[in-house]
């Protein structure tokens, strides 16, 4: 999956030590989804982290993400 992340995604993704991985998943196979304000959420569970990964992106184009 070809992604593009913001400055924001790009520093929360580092300083979360979250993988890319598994924000593909997020998107490809996601637990729950939410729409709001022209934005998409797709979340999923890592049960290895114990943690709900929230992968925020835009409405009409999911490999623009914003936020994680």
């Amino acid at each position: 999956m070809d992604l593009t992340l913001t400055e924001h995604a790009a520093f929360a993704l580092q300083r979360r030590g979250i993988k890319i991985e598994w924000i593909e998943a997020a998107i490809l196979a996601p637990d729950r989804t939410e729409n709001r304000e022209g934005k998409q959420s797709f979340l999923k569970c890592h049960r290895e982290r114990g943690k709900m990964l929230r992968v925020v992106t835009r409405a009409g184009n999911h490999q623009h993400v914003i936020t994680v």
